[in-house]
């Protein structure tokens, strides 16, 4: 059976040659604003590192949580997702370029020492740091960041690797290796995580700890990039791609939406409510940081915002099933992710009330085209879809 009898109304490559201007376009647009950026740093030093983070972890939780998706896929041996599975291989195999982003931060973990206080000579004396020097040194630092980045780069490039020699050579083994290989990568992937949820967020400041905290990460990683993925797979069907896509899979994608916005929900209050009762002070700082002046609010908003609106917008299922209210949501959930990381890392600098400045704006903006540049590219080099999946009929008749 060829690609066109099995859909004949398909589009099923994006146009190479007429998105190379727009990804090249967006590509050097986003590296000349980060080149700009780098005028705040002139500025204020702190604020340029912590803005630079910032953005740093809102690009790498798209990419971790898009590599869930596709995990969950083989790991559930899930057939209704088959048709949307390419575009989460697309943005997950973007961890080599959004690991690239991470350079400045290491300058300042060697140089200036204004993001991890623990990297401070100073603060190295200290009796509370010597108890955890052993972990927190930048050498073994720097050598477990270099275990994450290559590791979740290398898998990411494996898995959509072999999804698309299955469209050239139509072996259904390449979906059973997937399989097979999802298990114990899947256990390596949250092992991995958890450890880079307490390296690059938990420590900024070393005194504090939570154990629910890389669970807390993940779910929000997950469900910015469940949006995401939704966005994409809106704006493909409305420009006349992957037709087969259907209110069945809005569905779908809509409970997931919802399951993992109750989840952060549970997890945040799980959070907040194990601190407020237990009254450490070492441990209730965290949250006393957050809860003045405009910080106060911004928590607020995150109560209303992250939990409250999409949770109580996608519980009828008419809006899970309309992909415009859908998409709406969707947006309100990237946003909200990236608000809530701002809320997680700017108050280390940002002590003051809460602002955002034009240095969060650049990083932020410049990051993303680069990021969506680097996307496109990767759409245009393969199907939008793993055209010879042997569970791609099942995908296209879901029904739930």
């Amino acid at each position: 059976m060829n690609d066109s009898s099995l859909h004949p109304h398909d589009r099923l490559l994006l146009p190479q040659e007429k998105l190379k201007s727009p990804i090249w376009t967006m590509g050097i647009s986003g590296i000349v604003l980060l080149l700009i950026s780098f005028m705040g740093f002139g500025v204020n030093r702190s604020e340029f590192y912590h803005a630079w983070l910032f953005s740093f972890l809102f690009y790498f939780g798209l990419c971790a949580g898009s590599f869930f998706w596709v995990l969950l896929h083989y790991v559930t041996n899930a057939g209704w997702d088959t048709l949307l599975r390419r575009q989460v291989e697309n943005v997950a195999s973007l961890f080599p370029l959004v690991s690239l982003f991470s350079l400045p931060i290491f300058f300042d973990i060697f140089s200036s020492h204004l993001l991890y206080e623990w990297t401070r000579p100073e603060i190295q004396k200290l009796k509370d740091y010597l108890e955890k020097s052993l972990y927190l040194n930048v050498p073994f630092f720097c050598l477990r960041a270099f275990i994450y980045f290559c590791f979740f780069g290398f898998v990411s490039w494996f898995f959509r690797k072999l999804s698309c020699v299955q469209d050239e050579d139509a072996n259904p083994y390449h979906s059973l290796r997937l399989k097979r290989l999802a298990y114990p990568i899947a256990v390596i992937f949250g092992f991995l995580f958890t450890f880079f949820a307490i390296d690059w967020v938990m420590s900024l400041d070393y005194r504090w700890s939570s154990t629910v905290w890389a669970f807390y990460l993940f779910a929000g990683s997950a469900g910015a990039s469940l949006s995401f993925w939704i966005l994409i797979l809106i704006m493909l069907r409305q420009r006349g791609y992957l037709q087969q896509l259907n209110e069945e899979h809005y569905h779908l994608l809509g409970k997931l939406l919802f399951a993992f916005t109750a989840l952060w929900a549970y997890l945040a209050f799980s959070q907040y409510m194990l601190i407020w009762y237990g009254n450490i002070p070492e441990e209730t700082y965290f949250f006393i940081r957050r809860n003045y002046d405009g910080w106060y609010y911004v928590s607020l908003l995150l109560v209303g915002g992250r939990f409250a609106l999409p949770f109580l917008f996608l519980l009828p299922q008419s809006t899970k099933k309309n992909k415009n209210f859908l998409g709406f949501v969707a947006l309100w959930v990237l946003f909200m992710q990236a608000v809530e990381l701002y809320w997680i890392v700017m108050p280390m600098e940002l002590s003051r009330n809460f602002a955002v400045g034009w240095i969060e704006m650049i990083i932020l903006i410049g990051m993303g085209l680069v990021f969506l540049a680097g996307y496109l590219k990767k759409a245009t080099e393969a199907y939008l879809y793993p055209i010879h999946d042997p569970r791609l009929q099942e995908s296209i008749e879901v029904y739930n």
